[in-house]
């Protein structure tokens, strides 16, 4: 069960990461959290061939209602561009954003950087955290193409058009490690305009470079896909952790 769950753990921490980033309180934004958190699951598991998986999604996907009653009515105007991102995803059939070699992880990375960043924040506050943005934009960039090289057989198989694919697994790694030194600069950028301290650029860089070699090792020592997007996931809830801690030791 964890293991289903885990994708709407993973978004919660990048919006917590987002507060602790801006200096904002976490106590405001129950709602905000588990709406996250039932939308997550629910568009990730909404398309499982399995009975009781389906229902999960259901259950996940009210909840995500429920606590969506709960917010500012601009908040649904908010969703209007994931959403839309989402349904390209899934229901446009040949021109889907999944058939797409570039525009799959593109697409992933933009939905990810809207529910955790723009999200949480009111529209007025939007532009203190562009960068912000674009950084988160750029690591889950990363991480989806990690994700595409769990499945890289599969998509051999079955002739699936990803940039992974096109790649091969070591220009892939490439274009990883280039995300995640373009996601570093991204903070340095954080730092200098001020958005956040200097606490905050070397966690966020420490993070990323760590994730940079343990994405090598997950991909090199673990044989389940199942598991190696579990840890891939789970990259996200360290680098929530590293900021957090930092946040704590920060005078």
């Amino acid at each position: 069960m964890l293991r289903h769950l885990w994708i709407g753990c993973c978004a919660v921490a990048m919006l917590l990461q987002t507060l602790v980033l801006l200096g904002k309180p976490w106590e405001a934004h129950g709602w905000r959290a588990g709406f996250l958190f039932g939308a997550t699951v629910c568009g990730y598991l909404f398309f499982r061939r399995e009975p009781w998986l389906r229902l999960l999604a259901w259950a996940a996907g009210l909840g995500a209602m429920v606590c969506l009653w709960q917010l500012p009515p601009y908040t649904l105007l908010l969703m209007a561009a994931p959403a839309a991102v989402w349904m390209l995803y899934y229901f446009a059939g040949h021109w889907s954003l999944r058939r797409k070699r570039l525009l799959k992880p593109v697409s992933i990375a933009f939905v990810w950087a809207w529910m955790t960043v723009l999200l949480p924040l009111p529209p007025s506050e939007w532009w203190q955290a562009m960068l912000i943005f674009a950084g988160r934009a750029i690591f889950i960039f990363a991480l989806a193409l990690a994700y595409d090289l769990t499945d890289l057989q599969y998509d051999q198989r079955f002739q699936l058009p990803t940039l992974v694919r096109h790649l091969g697994v070591k220009k892939t790694f490439f274009w990883i490690n280039g995300a995640l030194v373009a996601a570093g600069l991204v903070c340095m950028l954080n730092f200098f305009c001020e958005i956040y301290g200097a606490w905050a650029m070397y966690a966020l860089i420490g993070s990323l470079g760590c994730s940079a070699g343990l994405l090598r090792i997950i991909q090199s020592e673990l044989k389940q896909p199942w598991l190696q997007k579990f840890w891939i996931d789970g990259l996200m809830i360290f680098q929530f952790l590293c900021v957090w801690v930092a946040d704590g030791l920060n005078p």
